[in-house]
């Protein structure tokens, strides 16, 4: 088809136009996915199968940078063609909204709905932009709902831009975004320039604002006791994390970091506020039918009930890495793997490297006061021995030790336990309430050696009785149990003390040392299972 005989607009408007719907296009399915891994979601999780999946957290980040690019030569483009007033709300426009002609009135209809996008764009960076720079500024809940309202509102928008387009002029203004002419040509130029050098310092300025960490050095190493009042710390510097998207704390964490070294040993605490201490984690239950676990939804790895408090930190040779260069969202990110269970997503890596993951959880590994040493890597091959694919996390080789679960397999029904107490009297501590968010005064876990293996004979608890499901086997042995930990949870708040060697030599565990960057990245589990809280920047580890 021939556009000759149609209206032509100039080219750099096509060009912004094009790449404006291509980068709308690009934030929209990256966002609504975003918003579909909510567990409040309904509409945008009801578009999962034609949404991106993948690093989306990532890709909507550089999406808004394009949509800055966009707007930026736009504006600067009207101002230099003097054309500024195809957009502008004068006098004339605003009489001929209520006097004019049929025609005229479109053309002033049109000019407000162009306003309207761009209000609604204007805002949609600025919700955006909290969200990554400063997701504790206000409320995390109600800011991300505006930012996703104005999501839905952008899929209207384009409707009702079309349709004024089309009673405007017809099928033939309509296509002259199609059909362009070589004018303007200085202007053009000057808007892509000043456009792209915006960007570019807009990007500079997100890199330099960083925040960093100082690993300062000490000749009084801290007791690792999960107290903070060693004077090793108090001299030490601080950064605060402000975190959000957890599970059990919509709004937000803000987690206080300190880390010292004596030039053998790092030495780590992080603090972090928690209104309740929890140490229910998937307890047995005795039934009328049997023993069954106490849980909500951890048959699709998604408990946030029956779940101990846990804390991830993740230290990572770049800074997108650190971010969510790891996180990949979707039903199947992986299209020859296994879908995860709960569909929201996998963590590892895409260029071979390897993230090393400290994950503490207060019951499983805070029993013997260690953090489990985990890493993400490349995705794994299938284990058909294993129930769940976890794509490239996993965790450190182990030699002996650690943990495990008190049921042969685990079901949402009847589960048979593999261990029965030698002495009942040993569970009558565990005998009290099971309210989820009531604080916990012991962890809901048992040593192994206190147990005998289960036999039907010996099983003659009552209905009702409640049972550990962890059994504690003693320290992780070898290179996952390099990380000694204590933790306190004491008036609404943890304390989580560590130390590790400065260089473990081990291929999965990160090295501190001048001159090399390190970045790290927090998380706080407030008893769920995966939806710990999250931030988009990283923190730089500064060794002194």
């Amino acid at each position: 088809m021939s556009f000759k005989n149609f209206k032509k607009t100039d080219l750099i408007t096509v060009c912004l136009h094009w790449g404006l719907v291509i980068t709308l296009a690009v934030s929209l399915l990256t966002g609504f996915r975003i918003a579909a891994d909510s567990p409040d979601a309904v509409w945008t999780r009801a578009l999962s199968s034609i949404l991106i999946q993948g690093n989306v957290i990532l890709w909507h980040v550089w999406a808004a940078l394009a949509l800055a690019f966009i707007m930026l030569a736009y504006i600067v483009f009207l101002v230099r063609a003097r054309l500024h007033r195809r957009v502008a709300l004068h006098a004339n426009a605003r009489r001929n909204l209520v006097k004019g002609d049929r025609q005229r009135k479109l053309r002033a209809v049109n000019v407000i709905i162009y306003w309207i996008s761009f209000i609604m764009l204007g805002v949609s960076v600025i919700t955006g932009l909290i969200l990554y720079m400063a997701p504790g500024l206000l409320p995390y809940l109600q800011v991300t709902q505006i930012h996703l309202i104005l999501g839905w509102a952008v899929l209207g928008y384009v409707v009702l831009h079309v349709a004024a387009q089309l009673a405007l002029g017809g099928f033939g203004h309509l296509v002259k975004i199609i059909n362009p002419r070589n004018i303007y040509g200085t202007a053009a130029v000057t808007s892509l320039t000043v456009a792209g050098v915006a960007v570019a310092g807009i990007y500079v300025v997100d890199q330099t604002t960083m925040q960093s960490l100082t690993v300062t050095k000490t000749k009084t190493p801290p007791t690792i006791d999960g107290k903070s009042n060693d004077p090793a710390w108090s001299d030490a510097p601080a950064v605060e994390i402000a975190t959000a998207r957890g599970m059990n704390a919509p709004d937000g964490q803000t987690v206080t970091a300190r880390m010292i070294h004596d030039g053998e040993m790092l030495y780590t605490l992080f603090e972090w506020t928690d209104p309740t201490r929890s140490q229910k984690h998937l307890p047995l239950k005795k039934t009328k039918d049997g023993w069954r676990v106490v849980q909500h939804q951890f048959d699709i790895q998604d408990e946030d009930t029956y779940y101990e408090d846990k804390f991830g930190v993740m230290f990572a040779p770049s800074a997108e890495l650190a971010g969510a260069g790891t996180s990949h969202l979707g039903p199947k990110p992986i299209g020859n793997k296994p879908s995860p269970k709960g569909g929201r997503g996998l963590h590892y890596t895409t260029d071979g490297s390897i993230v090393d993951v400290w994950h503490w959880k207060s019951v499983r590994t805070g029993s013997f006061n260690q953090i489990d040493d985990n890493y993400f890597g490349p995705p794994m091959e299938v284990n058909p021995k294993k129930s769940r694919y976890t794509g490239g996390y996993t965790q450190d080789p182990k030699e002996g030790g650690g943990y495990k679960m008190n049921w042969e397999k685990f079901s949402t029904g009847v589960i048979q336990p593999t261990h029965l107490p030698k002495d009942p009297a040993m569970i009558e501590k565990f005998q009290v309430s099971l309210q989820p968010r009531e604080t916990d005064n012991f962890a809901y876990a048992m040593d192994i050696n206190d147990m005998v293996p289960y036999s039907p004979q010996a099983d003659t608890y009552p209905v009702g009785t409640i049972m550990p499901s962890v059994l504690i086997k003693g320290p992780h042995e070898g290179d996952r149990g390099e990380v000694f930990a204590e933790a306190e949870w004491k008036d609404g708040k943890w304390t989580l003390e560590a130390k590790r060697k400065m260089d473990t030599q081990s291929k999965y565990d990160f090295t501190l040392q001048p001159d090399v960057p390190v970045y790290m990245w927090v998380a706080v589990f407030n008893h769920t299972q995966t939806r710990h809280s999250q931030h988009l920047h990283p923190v730089e580890l500064r060794m002194e």
